[in-house]
């Protein structure tokens, strides 16, 4: 009955899938031709020709690997992307994420026809003649544990975390690893006006553990009807925004910078002419993530708010009405895939209003906005998708006498490469 239970055991053992991540992986061995000997192996799910990034805490993204070899409780891994060989220690401790198989180059994907020759790791290993029985045995421990460390209290605990949090090497690393996502949008239709447009812009981001930096901008030139004079107009919207985020300044809390623009003309009138919000610093909460669930976090970022509209005097004159305050920035993020080439994801955005004359919070006043993306990837670099904006404004009612909501369906085609 055991045996039969072992044998079925074994064969549970799968791959490393994409995206899934194991943690707490030490090199043991570094042998000739980039390549490494883990202490992870079969048990842990690994196999031979498996494809995966490592990334350790302290430099962040390190290399790109494919398993040549692997045992009960160890595997070798043949480095073919390497941005930076310093990343690499025996003293580190780092994270494997599993990748596509169609993500590995043309020249790198031969490695996993043929069996890899490892270079002294088949060589006959001397006798061993036993410990030396006049060797003096020493009398501190082997290895260090809590226990043995010094801890740092006080001052000098926050000045270690700020230097841990602001490593300019780390950083400077970090940002060269760019990557540019160019879309365009065949066809949009906006339930506010009747609008249909064409809407295009990129978004960009590193791939790195520590420091991230990430940026978008949108147009979108519409042709439409004008809800209030039932005229035909064209119209354009303009939407730019960029972040910086400290990773993990613990387990599970990442800080959050961030500067939004926005320009809306949806009949004869801007709405807003410009809208500014600006937040120099926030948390996000990290509450969930696995092999198929990418993230799912929750954020908080004050936000300084500068609005500028303007509106139709009683004499048919236009003029600008400026609005600024504080908006408390709640964001709901989660981003999960489907299977090896769907993928989910879903950014919630709550912006409550606050007087700074009064500290009056409007809690009708919530500059809502959710934008839900369904993902298909065509290929390596090339996407699919399906974006659904609902926005909620009370201003465009009060201000410009639009209605409060609108929605956006789009069908984007996508295409991403390295900078």
């Amino acid at each position: 009955m055991w045996i039969i239970l072992g044998v079925l055991l074994s064969f549970s053992a799968l791959a490393l899938e994409p995206f899934e991540k194991i943690k707490n992986v030490k090199i043991l061995r570094v042998l000739p031709n980039n390549i490494v000997m883990l202490n992870r192996g079969i048990e842990d799910g690994i196999l031979r020709n498996d494809h995966a990034k490592l990334s350790n805490d302290t430099e962040g993204y390190s290399s790109r690997a494919i398993c040549i070899r692997v045992g009960t409780d160890v595997s070798y891994w043949r480095l073919y992307r390497i941005p930076n060989s310093e990343a690499f220690s025996l003293d580190y401790v780092y994270t494997i994420s599993g990748m596509a198989d169609k993500e590995i180059p043309f020249p790198e994907a031969t490695i996993r026809d043929h069996r890899a020759e490892i270079a002294d790791l088949d060589q006959k290993p001397k006798k061993e003649t036993g410990p030396d029985p006049f060797a003096i045995k020493r009398d501190l421990p082997e290895k260090l544990t809590e226990r043995d460390l010094i801890h740092a209290t006080g001052p000098e605990k926050r000045k270690l975390f700020v230097e841990k949090a602001l490593n300019q090497d780390q950083m400077k690393r970090d940002l060269e690893d760019y990557r540019i996502s160019l879309y365009a949008s065949p066809f949009t239709r906006q339930s506010i006006n009747e609008g249909e447009s064409l809407r295009y812009g990129f978004r960009g981001g590193n791939v790195a553990s520590k420091y991230r930096l990430l940026t978008q901008f949108e147009q979108q030139q519409t042709k439409l009807k004008d809800p209030l004079t039932k005229e035909s107009v064209s119209t354009r919207s303009t939407f730019g925004q960029a972040q910086f985020i400290i990773h993990r300044l613990t387990n599970s809390i990442s800080s959050l910078s961030l500067i939004n623009y926005g320009s809306q003309r949806f009949s004869e009138l801007a709405t807003p002419k410009s809208h500014w919000q600006v937040g120099p610093i926030g948390f996000t909460w990290h509450m969930y993530e696995s092999k198929t669930w990418e993230y799912l976090d929750l954020s908080y970022v004050p936000l300084y708010d500068i609005r500028n509209t303007e509106v139709m005097n009683a004499d048919g004159s236009t003029s600008i009405t400026k609005k600024n305050g504080l908006r408390h920035g709640f964001r709901f993020a989660l981003k999960t895939r489907i299977n090896e080439r769907v993928a989910l994801e879903n950014l919630l955005w709550v912006r409550p209003f606050q007087e700074l004359d009064s500290w009056e919070l409007k809690g009708d006043d919530l500059n809502m906005v959710n934008d839900l993306r369904l993902i298909f990837s065509l290929t390596d670099n090339f996407f699919f998708d399906y974006n659904f904006i609902y926005q909620k404004d009370k201003l465009w009612k009060t201000l410009s006498n639009l209605p409060e909501t609108n929605t956006i369906n789009s069908l984007n085609l996508r295409y991403d490469f390295d900078v």
